[in-house]
């Protein structure tokens, strides 16, 4: 049976110092003191939030600003702004306002059996450690 999609959503005005995972979608339009890790679905960076830390998920939407690197696992689409390494395994696509600062690699398809032990262990990532920037 599929799952239902589920989405939390951090509004505009909210600051959270510390690192945020989840096992389902977010979109952020706060202040984020951490890293941030979505297991599974879409990872959303709002036009005007902030991510002071890495933003990690398996579809990544970057219309804020990240400053410590993105991983995506499936899509990643910018149109905001990245400091920082970026990793990707599927798409990536970039708008019209996109500023990027820090290196570009692509890198191949996690495998099946990756993706089913990292709901076991949400901070494990499915990425080789050496690609990404901490």
């Amino acid at each position: 049976m599929e799952q239902p999609i589920s989405i939390s959503v951090l509004n505009y005005g909210i600051c959270i110092h510390g690192d945020v995972v989840a096992d389902h979608g977010i979109s952020c339009g706060g202040l984020i003191e951490g890293s941030m890790t979505v297991t599974r679905g879409l990872l959303h960076v709002a036009a005007g939030a902030v991510v002071r830390g890495r933003a990690e998920g398996q579809h990544v939407l970057v219309e804020g600003t990240v400053e410590g690197g993105v991983a995506a696992r499936e899509s990643l689409v910018i149109n905001g702004r990245v400091k920082g390494d970026i990793v990707y395994a599927g798409t990536i696509r970039l708008g019209p306002n996109a500023m990027l600062e820090g290196k570009v690699t692509r890198t191949a398809l996690p495998d099946p059996a990756s993706l089913a032990t990292e709901t076991a262990s949400v901070a494990s990532s499915p990425f080789p450690e050496s690609q990404i920037a901490a």
